[in-house]
């Protein structure tokens, strides 16, 4: 049997908790770990249990969600994270996919969107439907970016390889692996990517690559 996605579940709304750890509990392939109440309780839960996906809710009291997602990427940049929200909105899906979020969805989707997400996320790094691609483009048009075109720019066979893993939120310890060299190695090569493309996120180098057709190379 395929090995479970490790679960965890952040909402302050207890019906909300409850009624997707009822749905989830269904599907073999899902485990839920544990699930919280704000982003600090996350925070001391992941001291001792490590999911890997969170689903995480936005408006929370104590520690909300945007907070809880850098601490996150900081402390855990391995643990994936799914947004769930009522707050469906072009600018918060762009605020959260640049703080590092896989994926964003409206709360009231329905379980089969749910599970693609959780196993698209899991397999791949991201998830971004229809709504979030259309997002994603629309910000692409509106803020032009101040780097080099692919064109007049020389990549090495190694950084476009890197570069294509890089948008799909492989970390430098993965992307090592996968290509079987060192990490350091990585990092050296991210270095040169950073100073070529002009970015210093993941967010500004998916921009970069999706303008300039590095991913289709």
């Amino acid at each position: 049997m395929k090995k479970p996605i490790h679960i965890a579940i952040v909402d302050d709304h207890v019906i909300v908790r409850q009624g997707l750890i009822s749905l989830l509990a269904e599907y073999e392939e899902v485990n839920i770990l544990f699930d919280a109440n704000n982003g600090k309780e996350l925070m001391d839960n992941l001291k001792s249990s490590k999911p890997d996906i969170v689903l995480l809710d936005i408006a929370m009291p104590i520690m909300n969600g945007k907070e809880a997602l850098e601490k996150m990427q900081l402390k855990y940049p391995k643990i994936k994270v799914i947004v769930m929200s009522q707050y469906f909105h072009d600018e918060h899906i762009i605020e959260f996919i640049k703080a590092g979020a896989s994926a964003f969805l409206p709360k009231n989707c329905d379980i089969d969107k749910l599970l693609d997400a959780i196993n698209y996320v899991f397999e791949h790094g991201y998830y971004y439907d229809n709504k979030i691609s259309a997002v994603m483009a629309s910000l692409l048009k509106k803020t032009p970016i101040d780097n080099k075109v692919v064109a007049d720019t020389e990549f090495t066979k190694q950084e476009i390889k890197i570069m294509k893993l890089v948008c799909v939120k492989k970390t430098n310890a993965e992307i090592a692996d996968e290509l079987h060299v060192s990490i350091r190695t990585i990092e050296s090569h991210r270095y040169n990517i950073s100073k070529k493309t002009n970015t210093t996120k993941t967010i500004d180098l998916i921009e970069y690559a999706t303008k300039n057709g590095i991913l289709n190379l």
